[in-house]
């Protein structure tokens, strides 16, 4: 079951804030295929919307304007990215895998996404920096596996993907965020999170996340950070393999309540139903072991900290 608009945070209508949004202002990044938030125009479109939106705290999807596109929920998102015109097709310039930007339009809605395709196997493969690779694949389909994944266990920061073909490529489209900073340049600018706390939840679910999927390309070209502060996670075509290190596992110390009852209850049905058509029997069955050294790793965090003391409740 996807999650609902309200709890995936896609792109959030906010103020500007400070030195993130001074900096986006002249830092127009498209890293991997996305951009983040307009903030000054996200902050227009919500007080066009005030009167029509609960008083309650709402995330919604922006459009290049800044005003918010017309989806309620994931569903409607993924049918738009499965079913609407490919306009136009360009591009990006980053990437060893070649991605596109996307224009996509239907019943007079315009917005863009990222086109995926590359798909290759190797049984032995040397990639820079990461040594010799065993039965190594860097495929379009773990894009949509991540996703998917992400929804079943309740985060909110890989943008809705789908797969679909177009022209004559089989590929994933993602949906495209505006003006987003690569945490390369938050790193380069020396700009530190307002909220120190919420920030390191934020990478600790990450590397949770990393280590859950096998993900051997996590970089700080591929962290995505929006002017309000959140990170979204992208490009996960070098996931999903067995023998993928567990990253910064032990650096751990919060975990988010609801993750931790999810991951607990994740099984085979699950995943068979959710990723069966994105990933091997096999690539599933990784998923799983992987899963149980991830428990077992906050286990004992909870057993040397007490679980109050890492478990902690998120605000939707």
């Amino acid at each position: 079951m996807r999650i609902s608009i309200e709890e995936r945070s896609f792109a959030v209508a906010i103020a500007p804030i400070g030195a993130l949004q001074r900096l986006l202002g002249v830092c127009f990044v498209i890293g991997l295929g996305l951009g983040a938030v307009s903030l000054q125009a996200g902050a227009q479109a919500q007080e066009r919307d005030e009167v029509a939106r609960p008083s309650t705290r709402q995330r919604y999807w922006l459009g290049e304007d800044g005003a918010p596109l017309p989806f309620r929920n994931d569903d409607e998102i993924e049918e738009f990215l499965r079913t609407a015109e490919v306009v136009e097709l360009e591009p990006i310039g980053i990437g060893v895998t070649n991605p596109e930007r996307v224009t996509l339009e239907k019943n007079g809605v315009r917005a863009h996404a990222v086109f995926r395709c590359f798909d290759r196997h190797w049984s032995r493969v040397r990639l820079r920096g990461q040594g010799m690779m065993m039965n190594f694949r860097d495929s379009y389909r773990f894009e949509a596996a991540a996703y998917e994944l992400a929804g079943l266990l309740g985060l909110d920061s890989v943008p809705p993907t789908v797969t679909r073909r177009v022209g004559n490529r089989n590929g994933t489209l993602q949906m495209w965020l505006y003006s987003a900073l690569m945490e390369s340049d938050r790193a380069k600018h020396h700009m530190n999170p307002p909220d120190r706390l919420g920030w390191l939840r934020q990478w600790h679910a990450l590397i949770l996340f990393d280590a859950l999927i096998g993900n051997t390309d996590r970089n700080a070209g591929n962290i995505l950070i929006d002017g309000h502060w959140k990170m979204w996670w992208v490009d996960h075509t070098r996931a999903f393999y067995r023998m993928a290190d567990y990253g910064r596992l032990d650096d751990v110390v919060y975990v988010e309540r609801a993750f931790w009852d999810r991951l607990r209850e994740l099984d085979r049905p699950q995943l068979d139903e959710a990723l069966g058509s994105h990933l091997s029997d096999h690539q599933i069955e990784y998923i799983l072991e992987r899963r149980d050294r991830v428990l077992e790793a906050i286990e004992v965090l909870m057993a040397e900290r007490g679980a109050d003391a890492v478990l902690w409740e998120a605000t939707r």
